[in-house]
C-alpha cells in the first residue's frame, strides 16, 4: 500500500511540475508576444517622421532595444556554428524551397565559360570563393577568407547588418588582373590573394552590394554610405541612411566617396527622395555599372545606377555631376543593370513588392522576376527571355543577378534560393544549384559569369603564381 501511495504521490508531483512548466511557457510566451507588438509599436513610432512624444534620446534607447534580440539570435547561431561546425543562418530546408521547375544540370561541356563562385562551400563548411570551369565543372582556383582575420580590422557600423562568422559572405567578389579578388562585407572591403586566407587589406569603410571596375581597370566603383546631403538637418541625418558612389582603388585608397542623395537633390529630383514617409533606406544603391565606350547614349566613364527603393534606373556622369537620364519601372525593385551594347541597358527585375510577407510579395502567385532591356533608340522595353524565366522560374525575393551575354545568352543568379542558370537565346543551357547536403541548400552571394576571354589573363596569372 504504501508503495502504491507513493508512486501515485510520485505521479502527481509529476503531474504537477508539467503543469508548472506548462503554465510558465505559455505566461512567457504571452508575455513576448505582448512586448514584441508594444515595442514594434514603439520603434514605429520612433522612426517615424513628424509629430512625436519621444525624444531623441528615448527614440534611440527605443530603437537599441529593438536591436537587442537580433543581436541575441546572432550570438545563438554563432555559438551553434562553432559547436557544431556548420553555418546554420546560410542553409536552406530543400524541402521548403524546391519547386518542381528546378532541374540540375552542370557540368556543361558546351560552355566555355566561368562561374566566379561566392557562396557556403559544403567541404569548407562556411562562405568561399570559387573559380569554376563550367565545361567540366572542376575548380580552377579557391580563396578562403580568414574571417577572423577580416573582422579584427573591422568596426561594427550603425544600421549595416550585424555579421558573425557563421553569417559571413564575400559579397560579389571581383577577379583582379594578378588572381587576387575584391569582395565586400557589408561593413568593409576586402582584398584577398588565392595563397593566404589573411586579407591583403581591409577598408573599413560601409560598401555594399555591386562591384564593377571602373573604365581604366585600376579602380573600382562600390555602394556605399554618406552623411553629406542631410548635414543641415541633424534628426534626418542620424536616421536616414544617405547611399554614395565609392571610387576606391585596387590597393584600397578612397579616391572619391559621393552623396546620391547630394546628386538627387542637386539634379531636380527632390521630389524622388522626399515625397512621402522618408524611410530609413529611402534610395537602396544594389547596382553601379561603368561605360567603358562612348556612344550616341553615353560616354565612357558614365555610370549606369539601380536604386531599388524608387523602382529607378539612373545615368549618371560623374565629370559633369549631372543625372542624363533615368526611368521609374516599368521594373519592381530591380537589380543588376548592365550595358547590353551601345544603345540598350538591361534590368534584373525582381517584380516583387517590400513589406508584406513572402507568400504575397508577388502581385499574381504565378509571377516569376523578368530580365528587361531598356531601348534608347525606341524608348522602349522588351523581354526576349520572359519564355525561358517563366519555365525555369526564378522567384528570389531581394537580390538577384542577371547578364546579357556577348553571345545573346543570359546569366541568372537567384540568389535568395542558391540557384544559378545559364541560358542560350532559345533553351536552358545548365542550371546549378548550391547543394550542402541531401537535405539543405547553400546561399550563395552574387557570383559572376566569365568568358573565356575575360578568365583568360587571370588564370595565367594564377597559374604562374603556383599557390593553390
Amino acid at each position: 500500500m504504501k508503495s502504491n501511495s507513493k508512486s501515485t504521490r510520485s505521479r502527481n508531483d509529476s503531474r504537477h511540475a508539467w503543469s508548472f512548466w506548462l503554465w510558465l511557457v505559455a505566461t512567457f510566451s504571452v508575455v513576448l508576444i505582448v512586448a514584441v507588438i508594444g515595442t514594434a509599436g514603439l520603434v514605429r513610432h520612433a522612426l517615424t517622421l513628424g509629430h512625436t512624444r519621444l525624444s531623441d534620446t528615448q527614440a534611440d534607447v527605443v530603437i537599441a532595444l529593438s536591436e537587442f534580440p537580433l543581436l541575441v539570435r546572432t550570438a545563438v547561431q554563432e555559438l551553434a556554428s562553432r559547436i557544431l561546425g556548420e553555418p546554420f543562418p546560410l542553409l536552406l530546408d530543400r524541402n521548403q524551397i524546391e519547386k518542381p521547375s528546378w532541374v540540375r544540370r552542370f557540368p556543361a561541356s558546351e560552355d566555355s565559360g566561368f562561374l566566379l563562385f561566392s557562396g557556403v562551400d559544403p567541404a569548407a563548411k562556411h562562405s568561399i570563393v570559387q573559380l569554376i570551369r563550367i565545361s567540366d565543372g572542376k575548380v580552377v582556383s579557391r580563396w578562403e577568407p580568414d574571417w577572423s582575420a577580416i573582422y579584427e580590422r573591422t568596426t561594427a557600423k550603425k544600421g549595416a547588418p550585424v555579421r558573425s562568422l557563421g553569417t559571413s559572405m564575400a559579397i560579389h567578389p571581383l577577379l583582379l588582373a594578378d588572381g587576387d579578388i575584391i569582395f565586400n562585407t557589408d561593413t568593409s572591403l576586402v582584398r584577398l590573394s588565392p595563397c593566404s586566407p589573411l586579407p591583403v587589406w581591409v577598408l573599413d569603410q560601409e560598401m555594399h552590394h555591386s562591384i564593377q571596375f571602373d573604365e581604366s581597370g585600376s579602380a573600382v566603383w562600390v555602394p556605399s554610405v554618406s552623411k553629406d546631403a542631410f548635414a543641415d538637418n541633424p534628426w534626418i541625418r542620424d536616421r536616414v541612411r544617405d547611399d554614395a558612389l565609392a571610387h576606391v582603388s585596387t590597393d584600397g585608397q578612397v579616391l572619391d566617396k559621393r552623396s546620391f542623395a547630394r546628386i538627387l537633390l542637386d539634379n531636380g529630383l527632390r521630389a524622388m527622395l522626399l515625397s512621402g514617409d522618408l524611410r530609413n533606406d529611402p534610395i537602396h544603391i544594389n547596382e553601379i555599372k561603368v561605360a567603358l565606350q562612348s556612344t550616341h547614349y553615353w560616354q565612357r566613364g558614365d555610370l549606369l545606377i539601380s536604386a531599388a527603393a524608387p523602382s529607378a534606373v539612373f545615368l549618371y556622369r560623374p565629370s559633369t555631376d549631372r543625372i542624363i537620364w533615368h526611368q521609374t519601372g516599368p521594373w519592381l525593385h530591380q537589380h543588376s543593370a548592365d550595358f547590353v551594347d551601345d544603345h540598350r541597358i538591361s534590368v534584373f527585375d525582381n517584380n516583387v513588392l517590400t513589406g508584406v510577407p513572402d507568400d504575397y510579395a508577388f502581385v499574381r502567385p504565378d509571377a516569376t522576376n523578368h530580365v528587361i532591356l531598356y531601348d534608347f533608340d525606341t524608348g522602349r522595353t522588351s523581354e526576349p527571355y520572359a519564355a525561358l524565366l517563366a519555365k525555369a522560374r526564378p522567384v528570389t525575393r531581394t537580390q538577384g543577378r542577371a547578364r546579357v551575354l556577348p553571345d545573346g545568352g543570359l546569366f541568372v543568379e537567384e540568389t535568395n534560393y542558391g540557384r544559378h542558370l545559364r541560358f542560350t537565346r532559345d533553351r536552358l543551357l545548365w542550371s546549378r544549384i548550391n547543394d550542402y547536403d541531401d537535405r539543405r541548400i547553400g546561399a550563395v552571394s552574387w557570383s559572376r559569369y566569365l568568358t573565356a576571354e575575360e578568365a583568360a589573363g587571370p588564370l595565367r596569372a594564377l597559374i604562374a603564381r603556383r599557390c593553390q
